[in-house]
């Protein structure tokens, strides 16, 4: 009776280390294991114990800078030389202005898109992804984003009423309490 060994013939340091450039040039675990003859956990085990580590993005070189970047401007230099920055500075500001103090679902989706798109658009994959993530976990839950995204809570809306009551009652009223204004004794714990 013909017996078979379920283990693969161990590898020489030479076919590791050769295993090793394959699967950090991008070839699949099963593509390498198949190559030399070993089994595709042994590939994994191995790669995991000796931290191999695939980049997912390897930087080509990088070129010349454009003409704006190349002299250290300051950004009132930049708009005055080029005025249409300004309105671009302005659109920004407008933009995160309004998802500090009015958020919405709606606008954080169209914010990371933009900047999702201004990424990609300049050889910045990972940076997309990563706002395309954000853009794909708001779009998950805009139910709940709009319903809840406001810039002032219910009990806001109520405090705001009840200044605006006081103030039609008595007048302007003091920013500050005045300084002469007795202060009440703490009460002091019974026992």
């Amino acid at each position: 009776m013909e017996q078979t060994n379920p283990r693969p013939p161990r590898l020489t340091p030479e076919a590791w280390a050769a295993a090793r450039e394959d699967f950090l040039a991008g070839a699949g675990a099963a593509v390498i294991a198949e190559r030399y003859g070993t089994t595709e956990r042994s590939i994994r085990r191995r790669a995991a114990m000796e931290g191999w580590r695939r980049p997912d993005f390897m930087p080509g070189p990088l070129g010349e800078a454009p003409p704006w970047m190349a002299e250290g401007r300051t950004k009132e230099e930049e708009i005055a030389r080029d005025p249409a920055l300004g309105e671009v500075d302005q659109a920004e500001s407008f933009s995160r202005f309004g998802l500090l103090f009015n958020p919405s679902g709606g606008d954080l989706r169209r914010f990371a898109f933009r900047q999702a798109a201004e990424n990609a658009a300049v050889d910045r994959p990972q940076q997309a992804l990563a706002w395309m993530r954000l853009v794909q976990m708001v779009s998950n839950c805009n139910g709940p984003l709009e319903s809840d995204s406001s810039a002032f809570r219910g009990i806001d809306h109520l405090r705001a009423a009840y200044l605006n009551r006081l103030t039609e009652t008595f007048g302007e009223l003091p920013s500050k309490p005045p300084a002469n204004r007795p202060v009440r004794p703490e009460a002091k714990p019974a026992g």
